[in-house]
């Protein structure tokens, strides 16, 4: 009754202020804003999906559970944000998942990498790099003799290629690796001798500063082509008789244990 009663009081009293025109017009003001709130809901249920309890597909791509908030008393504007928070949280998960996974494999990366230089540093050399560092120790072997003054540095290459070309058919027929001190010792005690006798044969072999290089190169590159016949028929008859003695002296050879 007293509801009534004030209402009965408050609606006189406003059109009273209003008058009759202003009465209508709150009228259809009060009409509107119902029809708001209509338009609101129906927009609110226009996002989200069908139904609140099936899953649905994430940002990227994920299945998500189906929502909890549609047991709770929210409007359709409130579930819109809570859903959209949801989806947030995920995304932060799997971005921490993400940012754990690139972490791992930097870790592995960076292990392989010491793993490589590790090997790459105690690894054998390649049959090239091995040959080389054979002539290179021969030729300072050769340099500090004061019997090998005699021969010039073109002769000196060329016997130290010999020394590499000995050496790499040696190891290869043994199929032996030898390391860094214990190939220094083998052509210590095995090549000088050898060295020595090639040269004294280059000596008669070659009659030119131009036999001489490509006798250097016959040793290293083992192609009969820079050859010319002559020569090649001198210089195996004035060669063969050092690989004897040197083949000789290296049936002894046992690598050490």
């Amino acid at each position: 009754m007293k509801k009534f009663a004030i209402l009965g009081i408050v609606v006189p009293v406003i059109i009273a202020i209003l008058g009759v025109g202003g009465f209508f017009i709150y009228q259809e003001m009060q009409g509107q804003h119902q029809e708001n709130l209509k338009d609101l809901e129906k927009f609110g249920f226009a996002v989200l999906p069908n139904t609140t309890y099936t899953e649905t597909k994430g940002a990227l791509g994920q299945n998500q559970l189906p929502a909890t908030f549609a047991q709770k008393k929210l409007t359709p504007t409130q579930k819109v944000i809570q859903g959209l928070m949801d989806d947030n949280e995920q995304l932060i998960e799997e971005q921490r998942q993400l940012q754990g996974e690139i972490d791992s494999l930097k870790a592995q990366v960076a292990e392989l990498e010491n793993y490589k230089r590790l090997n790459e540093h105690f690894a054998p050399l390649t049959i090239a790099e091995e040959i080389k560092a054979v002539e290179k120790q021969i030729k300072t072997l050769l340099i500090d003799m004061p019997d090998a003054r005699r021969f010039n540095k073109l002769q000196v290459n060329a016997m130290s290629a010999s020394v590499g070309n000995e050496y790499k058919k040696f190891i290869g027929n043994k199929r032996i690796i030898l390391s860094d001190k214990e190939r220094e010792d083998f052509i210590k005690q095995y090549m000088p001798e050898y060295a020595f006798c090639v040269g004294d044969g280059i000596e008669i072999a070659a009659n030119s500063p131009r036999e001489e290089r490509a006798i250097t190169s016959y040793f290293r590159e083992q192609n009969d082509q820079v050859l010319t016949s002559d020569l090649k028929t001198d210089l195996e008859t004035v060669v063969k008789p050092c690989q004897t003695a040197l083949y000789s002296r290296l049936a002894n050879y046992d690598k050490p244990i």
